[in-house]
């Protein structure tokens, strides 16, 4: 496939080891918002455009692909408030868009694992809390993920309403604390406690090769597609 890459951070560069390793051809890495006036982009350019860029641009990336005709699979969190809009436009031009928070086949797993932990735990007295820890340049805080896990956790436990960063307010409302730290790739801990006992539940990323595999596999899995898609529907076609 002929792959764009927009954002040529860290990942980006993870990205284009794994994309080449698989024999994919890279035609662009755009870094910045002026390096896409180069860039003329159709179907017969490109297959599919890869986005981890930032959450200030993620949205033009995005509505740029599907304007175009091009399919784009994004991993770029915080800017969850937009996204919806670009989901809208994805299917009034029949386009492709993939948006993941967190593409590692591990974490997608604990997604799992965390849902089924909150409603089977729902009832009982226990009260919940979140961890993340991420590198120092990460833009978001809390990460898309622990925003994932933290919405799981309200939607499958009857005792959470909502969320906030840092102590809870009232017994209705999940703490969900972050630290930036060195070069961390990744780590989100759930923890919940009783009077008598503690469960924890804890993901550690120990590189950036895991996002870049499902980040790939999701642009191999997009090709020829429409319609809005997340990585439950590729672990579901692929079990």
């Amino acid at each position: 496939m002929k792959i764009i890459i927009s954002g040529y951070g860290r990942m980006g560069h993870e990205i284009e080891k794994i994309a080449r390793g698989r024999g994919h051809v890279i035609v662009a890495t755009p870094d910045k918002k002026e390096d896409w006036k180069k860039i003329k982009l159709s179907p017969e350019s490109c297959d599919v455009v890869i986005d981890f860029s930032t959450p200030d641009s993620a949205e033009i990336v995005v509505n740029h692909c599907l304007n175009s005709g091009v399919a784009v699979v994004t991993g770029t969190t915080g800017w969850s408030d937009r996204l919806e809009k670009s989901k809208v436009l994805c299917y009034k031009t029949s386009g492709a868009l993939f948006h993941a928070p967190n593409f590692s086949i591990g974490v997608n797993i604990f997604f799992e694992i965390n849902r089924k932990l909150a409603q089977m735990i729902s009832g009982h007295n226990y009260k919940a809390r979140l961890n993340e820890i991420h590198h120092i340049h990460k833009l978001d805080a809390p990460s898309g993920t622990a925003i994932a896990l933290a919405n799981d956790i309200i939607a499958s436990n009857k005792t959470y309403s909502k969320w906030i960063s840092g102590n809870a307010i009232n017994k209705e409302t999940l703490p969900v604390f972050s630290e930036r730290t060195g070069e961390a790739p990744g780590t989100h801990l759930i923890e919940w406690s009783s009077d008598t006992d503690s469960i924890e539940i804890k993901h550690t990323a120990h590189s950036r090769t895991g996002f870049a595999i499902g980040a790939v596999l999701a642009a191999e899995w997009i090709s020829g597609k429409s319609g809005v898609f997340g990585m439950s529907d590729l672990l579901n076609s692929t079990s």
